[in-house]
């Protein structure tokens, strides 16, 4: 763990449930008359809350222009053009307000970047490419998971390459994010489900990869804490505002502490199966982490305690002890939840195997932030196997 290090946030915060009734006044405050909506395609279609919060919106005097974007596939950095062109073509846009899942918020962030930057999105591919700061930008979450509402990043593919490489870093931030966990209540359940596997695997990731700190693990520790708490009320009380809040909660601390520490194995593996064989990016991490746990532990890391000291009963036992006791958590909540234990589910069968190995072995930089070695060319392979029946 690192004893020297800095830690960045830059995005102000409005949290509780039904908040988004608030905007007006957010919107007053900065002197926002003409605002461009993102919204995803489900939910524009499908939550009465949207309505709702538009006809507030507009009552208040706000010009509202909407765009709903396509939900069925991951970003990539055709689309993100497609969607900034039509956003360039309006006049007069003060901010963009960003509605959805982590695909719709890095659109948003994106699109607020490259109204006020030439070119097209790919030319920003890497980080701290962006020259000028975007129009102001308000995040609003409609599923708890990537913490993109307070990252600095924003994931697209490049199709070309077949990718995903972002946009990172500087001025790639949301100015507000607003937490209400009412946007998340028609989510339907795998969406839920593989969001909320995406805040799990963040929460872990950032607090044992080698860049993790003193700071970041205070936002890791008490994300973990919250989301494996509530993770169970997606199977068996779905319409537990108060769990879902939590939820919302947790998946932004833990994206506070990923962009500011670092990611790890579950996370990598799961980017080249969502390129070529569209595992959602949740389920594919949340697949992996309780196997990249059990290795850690397996290897003589046993930091999980701290994590079992937070959230069991039993607070007996050796540093391994309760670390094993992580990893069944773990695992377990998995399998409460839903979450696929196998990759055949998208098709994936061992034939397959060699050729996503060969898309894994560039991810041995990912690989090293774990705490304990992990080799792209064998251990990666023997993961990937150990979930492809």
């Amino acid at each position: 763990m690192k004893t020297d290090y800095f830690f960045l946030l830059h995005t102000r915060t409005h949290a509780g449930l039904g908040w988004s009734k608030n905007l007006p006044s957010l919107l007053e405050q900065n002197a926002f008359k003409t605002c461009l909506v993102l919204v995803d395609q489900g939910v524009a279609d499908n939550s009465p809350y949207f309505t709702e919060v538009i006809d507030i919106i507009k009552s208040a005097g706000v010009t509202v222009h909407v765009e709903t974007l396509r939900g069925s596939e991951e970003p990539d950095y055709d689309y993100l053009d497609q969607v900034a062109d039509r956003a360039r073509a309006l006049h007069g846009i003060d901010a963009v307000i960003g509605i959805g899942g982590g695909s719709c918020l890095d659109i948003s962030k994106a699109v607020a970047v490259l109204m006020t930057n030439p070119g097209k999105g790919i030319e920003y591919r890497g980080f701290d490419k962006v020259q000028n700061p975007g129009l102001p930008m308000i995040a609003i979450p409609t599923t708890a998971g990537t913490g993109s509402e307070v990252t600095i990043n924003a994931v697209f593919t490049d199709k070309k390459e077949m990718k995903k490489l972002g946009i990172n870093g500087r001025y790639m931030n949301a100015s507000y994010a607003v937490l209400d966990a009412l946007w998340t209540m028609s989510c339907p359940h795998q969406a839920a489900v593989s969001a909320g596997m995406d805040a799990l695997v963040h929460s872990l990731e950032s607090f044992m990869c080698r860049q993790a700190n003193d700071l970041t693990r205070v936002y890791s520790s008490s994300a973990f804490q919250k989301i494996i708490t509530a993770l169970p009320a997606l199977a068996e009380d779905p319409k537990n505002e108060g769990k879902r809040q939590q939820l919302l909660l947790g998946a932004y601390l833990a994206g506070i502490a990923l962009y500011n520490s670092g990611s790890g194995i579950s996370g990598a593996l799961s980017y080249p199966l969502g390129v070529h064989h569209k595992v959602p990016h949740g389920l594919g991490g949340g697949m992996f982490i309780g196997s990249v746990l059990e290795y850690n532990v397996g290897k003589g890391f046993y930091d999980y305690a701290r994590l079992w000291d937070l959230v069991g009963e039993d607070k007996s036992g050796t540093d391994e002890e309760k670390s094993r006791r992580v990893v069944d958590l773990v695992k377990k909540v998995g399998e409460r939840i839903g979450v696929p234990a196998y990759l055949n589910q998208w098709g994936v069968i061992r034939e397959n195997l060699r050729d996503i190995h060969q898309h894994v072995l560039p991810l041995q930089a990912a690989f090293d932030q774990n705490p304990v070695p992990f080799s792209a060319e064998t251990d990666a392979l023997a993961m990937l196997e150990k979930h492809v029946k």
